[in-house]
């Protein structure tokens, strides 16, 4: 069985099939632009099937190890979950960044399947790192 916060990744990505992305970070400028870009990577490495990716450039170490710790290995689990998913679109609508932490409000899905999700991120280094799928 795969981790709740695993799920949360399905939820947030799961939308109707045929659905074209958008880049939605370049609605945003200075640090705010890269919030949204950690995100819009998200939706970008989930496409490409990437969980590598996700685990070792865009998940903070808390998140890691709090996968770590519910017995799952990130790059299994994600790529389980972006095979499972239909389409995969995010758009980033809000970002508020407070000192080194961040949220981002985001919207998946459309119609009936639309839903809004908050994301928190951490910087790390000159990087932004999810830190919390749902909050």
């Amino acid at each position: 069985m795969r981790p709740a916060l695993l799920l949360c990744i399905l939820s947030l990505a799961l939308v109707a099939c045929g659905a074209t992305s958008r880049d939605s970070a370049k609605e945003f400028t200075g640090a705010e632009r890269g919030v949204a870009a950690a995100v819009e990577d998200l939706e970008s490495a989930a496409r490409k099937n990437e969980g590598d990716k996700v685990c070792a450039r865009l998940f903070s170490a808390g998140l890691l190890a709090s996968i770590k710790e519910r017995g799952t290995d990130c790059e299994d689990a994600l790529d389980d979950a972006f095979r499972d998913a239909d389409a995969l679109d995010l758009t980033v609508d809000d970002v508020t960044i407070r000192g080194t932490t961040a949220s981002a409000k985001v919207t998946s899905g459309t119609g009936s399947k639309k839903r809004t999700d908050t994301l928190e991120l951490e910087k790390v280094g000159a990087a932004w790192r999810i830190s919390s799928l749902s909050a």
